[in-house]
């Protein structure tokens, strides 16, 4: 078992050998199937173990207007049950063969992929097929993606950097399809319905604009053969993309209003020719002339290749008030690079750009997924072998003009300084991202939000207590309505800061454990005998952070900091209870509400996640508090989103300051649906 696992880790992450890198230059066996469905085949001998990848032109650029986000839902939906298996039987299966599958969507296509030990390559196939052509997009498992992608879009939206990154990518690319959201729109996600999901599927994940890859131990008439086995069988046609015109970015200097960020976001953006282009080379060169010492320090350069076009991005992060002078500083970078760029440094960038594209083939996965965009650009079969070539002699761009910048941050803390940019516009209205707004205040709102939560501070035992709690454990009993019935179980949370979470429900025999240790989380499901572990992506650790966040101690130490900029937005009734209520920035949370008894002072209930038309989406009620260590803690918590009750907990036990076990964060070694250890 010890040695399926650290195969499967080899597959993911280490390198494939010198001999390996040789033989990855060459071309890929390939045949097409009756279906038009390509499939295309590298095979290395040395460790036994295959990648396989699916890709289909089910990107983003296939949405049609006011969509965006529905290709991503459809991808998410396809790893949730089919025709012949539930989605936990699916996931058992998986665990079973030791195999790993994930989905992803970009610009351009949507991606499968999968991982396994040669001897299950027949098998993983097969699931791979029955997840593309025969998904069941049952309704409940439909409403529970769609929540958790709204839940994780809320989080986002309230991310300064996130907002500047897509905020660009629009500027970039103006109304082509490109400028979309890939990750999607909260409006349209609360509008979406199962339907619009089963019709993406059936128009655009299809076998004539797809091509399958596999990478790894395989003899190539094999992996044909079991291709046609278990995609042969897969029909139909994918309707035609709608045309658009060529992307026309829009130049200038633009401001997007972040009323609550304790920063500002500068991108300089450029509109770059699309990865097939014979220009696209030199690109790829200024990105490494950029990084390599043509930016300040801090500043960074990423570029993000399309079939149509791609996008040249430098990125900062800089104080409100030194906002207007960090753009300047990029700009001029940008004019010194377009002026001379001294030999030597190009020399240097050819090589590392050439080395960087070298790298792309290091691992099984990274192979696959190199060749497949190429060939999506139209690159011939032996793009990879000639790439590291065309590198080392391409010339960087001569840019002409300045790239349009775009700065993200409160307004008012940069006026001072932008006149020294020239002309700024400042974005609004649709542009701008749901729930980042602040609400419009008057300073007299704005003293009454401060003075309101240090009564609040004050009625859970003040300042200091709650400063002092460093570690707490919450352990209760939970109750939940899933399809309609009520489920009793166990809940114990675990919060150690700065930034430690264990988050552990209970049903029965089912146990789900989220694990946060800084930089790195994954989830652990256990059912019976059965595990199955799944590491933290970037969102996935957005939504942890979020959660060891959203107590009462960190909501309280959030609302007190100077940057939250707390509001009074007037007096309301909850539960039949006069309250006062108080809006606030979390840096964790984005725009938070907080509901205070009028009389106690106490929370008594919390907002998140609010939606463009100003319904938040996400609350929690507390109530019955007791006193643990100084500090007022409530006892029971009741959970709604969209207005309907999903959860109570009501606590047993609160631990404060205790004693921490270290093998909480120890990752599990989970093979063939069993735990056989811990790294």
């Amino acid at each position: 078992m010890r040695a399926a696992a650290l195969a499967l880790g080899l597959l993911l992450a280490a390198s494939l050998g010198p001999a390996a890198r040789a033989a990855a230059m060459e071309r890929p066996r390939e045949r097409s199937l009756a279906n038009g469905l390509r499939v295309v085949v590298f095979p290395r001998t040395g460790l036994p173990i295959v990648q396989i990848q699916l890709v289909v032109s089910a990107g983003s650029r296939a949405e049609a207007a006011g969509q965006a986000g529905l290709a991503s839902l459809t991808a998410q939906m396809l790893r949730q049950g089919t025709t012949s298996r539930s989605a936990e039987d699916f996931a058992t299966e998986l665990d079973t063969l030791g195999a790993t599958l994930s989905v992803s969507v970009g610009r351009d296509a949507a991606q499968m992929a999968a991982g396994c030990r040669a001897a299950e390559f027949e098998s993983v196939l097969e699931l791979v097929s029955d997840a593309v052509v025969n998904p069941l997009f049952a309704e409940e498992a439909f409403q529970t993606v769609r929540r958790q992608v709204a839940g994780q879009l809320g989080v986002q939206a309230q991310n300064p950097a996130t907002l500047a990154d897509e905020r660009a990518n629009a500027l970039a690319f103006g109304t082509h399809p490109y400028g979309h959201s890939v990750r999607g729109s909260l409006t349209w996600l609360l509008a979406a319905s199962r339907d619009q999901v089963r019709a993406f599927h059936r128009d655009h994940w299809r076998p004539d604009r797809a091509v399958l890859a596999i990478a790894g131990d395989v003899d190539a008439e094999r992996a044909f053969a079991a291709a046609a086995e278990w995609f042969g069988r897969w029909g139909g046609k994918s309707v035609a993309e709608a045309a658009a015109g060529p992307p026309s970015a829009r130049r200038g200097v633009f401001v997007s209003d972040l009323p609550g960020s304790s920063v500002t976001e500068v991108r300089a953006v450029l509109l770059a020719p699309g990865r097939g282009d014979p220009a696209y080379p030199g690109w790829a060169v200024l990105r490494e002339l950029l990084e390599g010492g043509g930016l300040p320090p801090g500043v960074h350069a990423s570029l993000s290749p399309g079939r149509e076009a791609s996008v040249l991005v430098v990125s900062a992060t800089a104080r409100p008030e030194s906002a207007a002078v960090a753009a300047e500083r990029v700009r001029g970078s940008l004019r010194a690079l377009a002026t001379a760029p001294a030999p030597g440094a190009v020399e240097a960038a050819r090589k590392r750009a050439a080395q960087a594209q070298a790298f792309t083939t290091e691992t099984l996965g990274g192979l696959l997924s190199s060749w497949l965009a190429g060939d999506a650009a139209g690159l011939g079969a032996d793009q990879l072998g000639s790439a590291p070539a065309t590198l080392r002699a391409a010339s960087p761009p001569a840019l002409t003009g300045d790239a349009t910048l775009l700065l993200a941050g409160p307004l008012e803390r940069m006026k001072a300084g932008l006149a020294r940019l020239g002309r700024v516009d400042t974005l609004g209205g649709e542009e701008e991202v749901a729930g980042v707004r602040a609400v419009a205040a008057t300073p007299e709102q704005r003293r009454r939000g401060r003075r309101l939560v240090e009564q609040a501070v004050v009625a859970h035992g003040g300042a200091a207590r709650l400063k002092a709690v460093t570690m707490s454990e919450l352990d209760g009993e939970l109750r939940m309505v899933i399809a309609g019935r009520d489920l009793t179980g166990e809940s114990r949370v675990m919060r150690l800061d700065p930034s430690r979470l264990v988050n552990t429900t209970r049903f029965l025999d089912f146990e789900h454990r989220q694990v946060l240790d800084g930089s790195r989380g994954w989830s652990l499901s256990t059912a019976g005998d059965s595990a199955s572990l799944v590491p933290a992506d970037t969102t996935s650790l957005v939504s942890l952070r979020a959660i060891l966040h959203s107590d009462l101690i960190h909501l309280l130490r959030a609302a007190s900091e100077p940057a939250s900029d707390p509001v009074d937005v007037g007096r309301a009734e909850q539960d039949h209870q006069p309250c006062d209520r108080v809006e606030f920035m979390s840096p964790t949370g984005g725009r938070t509400r907080l509901w205070l008894d009028a009389t106690s002072h106490r929370v008594v209930a919390v907002d998140a996640q609010p939606t463009p038309q100003g319904t938040w989406r996400d609350r929690r009620r507390w109530s019955d508090f007791f006193l643990v260590q100084g500090v007022w803690w409530p006892r029971q918590e009741v959970r709604e989103v969209d207005g309907e009750k999903v959860s109570t907990t009501t606590l047993r036990r609160v631990a404060v300051n205790a004693a921490v076990d270290s093998t909480l964060f120890r990752r599990p070694i989970v093979a063939r649906g069993q735990i056989r250890g811990l790294e």
